[in-house]
């Protein structure tokens, strides 16, 4: 799931230029001069990696990456620095970006691999980062009734010791460090508390997104498939295209922490029943459906909008999670004819995964209510999924409309 995900993520991002949110910022060249224009605003994932740069917004754009400039920030919003961390037995150039600004600072590096490094910078002295890392220790099982090792992943938590030693001046918040996790918001906490307990009258500066809170949009849905079973097994494919209405929930996020603001993710739930035949002039069959079956089809998609507007076009990539219950089969012959496993008894798996692609538009009836339109298209693996060597799948197209209301 997770690199399917990635491989989402990857793909949009290419597109990412080809209709940049350039906002008001400036630059800072490593002669320490300030150039004042307009940055294309990526999400922390890209920014972290080059920063593109106007001094119009009509001016050529120019890509700065990591040492070529000593900083960019966005005005009045995040902030990035040039910065050296180790990577891979090596060293890599990057933009960190500013959590939190004071006595002791707190630096992220975002990247596509969904993986968030911390960094911390005491007042006066040099970057470190803040680690955790796991080990895998062997034990007794005391639960088990045979005498057996298991083994189990065991986390470091070398980041609390690294706090612990710069923030040794102010003991009062040693107990907070101890139950710290390493993640923004606490991390953040610490060093505000910090700063008010060892300067007192002071506070750090946060380079917060205002402008970025997540949103969350649920709707309900109605949609039709259409639905080809392949055998892909050497008999003729006589399956013929079937369809049905359907119905259900979606949920819609955007303004996604780490991405572009073109970037959000969506899911629904739908529920379908749907007969599936198959054409034979077999004497022996006396039933031409292979099976009925009723499901609930979940798609995970992270969708690349091309424009915020009323009317805001969009493609989408992702999986899908379909989970079948109510099935039924009619003929055991036939199906033993199309399936080649002669278990007529084994049924049908409970769950058919599936890759997706879709476009849509989004419009917007009022601040806080959306109509989406939807075409997707599915290929299923695996029809039966009852034994590894099943070659059969599903192709499917699906026609969606949604009402979202904005929740937050």
């Amino acid at each position: 799931m997770k690199k399917a995900v990635l491989s989402v993520l990857v793909l949009l991002s290419l597109t990412s230029t080809l209709s940049g949110q350039f906002k008001p910022g400036y630059i800072i060249g490593n002669n320490n001069d300030t150039i004042y224009g307009y940055i294309n605003f990526e999400g922390s994932a890209l920014n972290c990696s080059h920063c593109s740069f106007k001094s119009t917004p009509e001016s050529e754009e120019h890509v700065y990456y990591p040492g070529e400039i000593k900083a960019f920030r966005f005005q009045g919003s995040k902030y990035f620095m040039t910065a050296t961390i180790k990577e891979n037995d090596g060293s890599k150039k990057v933009f960190l970006e500013w959590m939190v600004k004071g006595r002791a600072s707190i630096l992220s590096y975002n990247s596509l691999n969904m993986k968030t490094r911390f960094f911390f910078l005491p007042e006066n002295d040099t970057l470190t980062e803040l680690v955790n890392t796991t080990k895998t220790i062997m034990r007794k099982d005391e639960k088990s009734t045979h005498t057996q090792d298991i083994l189990y992943e065991h986390s470091q938590n070398e980041y609390i010791g690294t706090l612990l030693y710069y923030l040794r001046d102010c003991p009062s918040i040693t107990n907070n460090i101890q139950t710290t996790a390493l993640s923004n918001g606490p991390l953040i906490r610490i060093a505000k508390k910090y700063q008010e307990k060892t300067c007192p009258g002071t506070d750090c500066e946060l380079f917060e997104d205002k402008e970025r809170a997540l949103r969350v949009e649920a709707g309900a849905s109605l949609s039709y498939i259409f639905s080809q079973l392949k055998l892909d097994n050497g008999l003729p494919e006589n399956a013929p295209l079937i369809s049905s209405p359907g119905f259900g929930i979606a949920v819609y996020l955007s303004n996604l922490p780490l991405l572009s603001p073109k970037f959000s993710f969506s899911a629904r739930m739908d529920y379908y029943s749907l007969t599936y035949t198959y054409d034979t002039n077999l004497y022996y069959i006396s039933d031409n459906r292979i099976c009925s079956i009723k499901y609930l089809r979940i798609p995970w998609q992270i969708n690349y909008t091309f424009s915020y507007n009323k009317f805001s076009p969009y493609i989408a990539l992702g999986v899908s999670t379909n989970m079948r219950f109510g099935y039924k089969e009619y003929d055991k012959d036939l199906v033993d004819f199309v399936s080649y496993h002669f278990k007529y008894d084994q049924g049908m798996s409970d769950f058919q995964m599936g890759l997706n692609a879709g476009l849509g538009f989004r419009y917007s009836l009022s601040p806080k209510t959306a109509l989406n339109i939807k075409f997707d298209y599915e290929h299923a693996f695996r029809f039966l999924g009852t034994y590894i060597g099943e070659k059969s799948y599903n192709n499917n197209i699906y026609i969606a409309a949604s009402v979202f209301y904005r929740l937050k």
